[in-house]
């Protein structure tokens, strides 16, 4: 099995990295702050959508899996909404967030699931490409159960322990890509646990 290198366990955290200031120092400024906030309301609890930095400075919000961004919109410098099709290669500009999820109707759930291209790359040298990828798991605990999940994949997976959850959602990734059942163990998973699922574990 190849070592994987140091610098992919590098976790970057800015000093003040919550959502209102990425968008003010990489998303245009304070002007557009109040654009970026209803965007996040739109997007932040849809399956599959993340937020990222991207192009070297650019606030983006993304769909897809393994580095994909199948879809992409932000905010413009006039307060609209740009959306783009990566697939369609097309783009469009919204005026508000109603218009941006008329543009979502149709597109976003196949945009859930990766493209044929990065199917081809993730496959190719029996899975080495999906086996070394660095897929980073949130865990979480409710009801008796251990949820993992991760932002690009609209399910989680439950167990009654942190193992069956995070073993669920490598057999879930595989799935999602096509792969056999049994590459699971192979893949490169990390867990973050949440405040519910570390509550839980230091409760007595």
């Amino acid at each position: 099995m190849n070592e994987i290198p140091a610098y992919l366990s590098v976790k970057v955290n800015f000093d003040n990295s919550d959502y209102d200031n990425v968008c003010d120092t990489f998303g245009g400024g304070f002007d557009r702050l109040p654009a970026w906030r209803e965007l996040g309301n739109l997007l932040a609890h849809r399956p599959g959508w993340h937020f990222d930095v991207v192009n070297r400075g650019e606030a983006l919000w993304c769909l897809g899996v393994l580095g994909e961004s199948r879809l992409a919109i932000h905010v413009t410098e006039d307060l609209r909404y740009h959306c783009y099709d990566h697939g369609a290669d097309l783009d469009t500009v919204a005026a508000d967030t109603t218009a941006v999820e008329m543009w979502l109707m149709g597109r976003e759930e196949a945009a859930r699931r990766p493209s044929p291209s990065i199917i081809e790359m993730a496959s190719a040298d029996s899975w080495k490409l999906l086996k070394s990828h660095p897929f980073r798991l949130r865990v979480s605990w409710s009801d008796g159960y251990y949820a993992a999940s991760l932002a690009a994949l609209a399910e989680a997976s439950f167990g009654r322990t942190v193992a069956e959850a995070v073993n669920g959602a490598g057999e879930m990734i595989c799935h999602l890509f096509g792969a056999p059942a049994g590459f699971a163990p192979d893949l490169t998973l990390s867990a973050e646990l949440d405040e519910t699922a570390v509550r839980y574990i230091r409760t007595p």
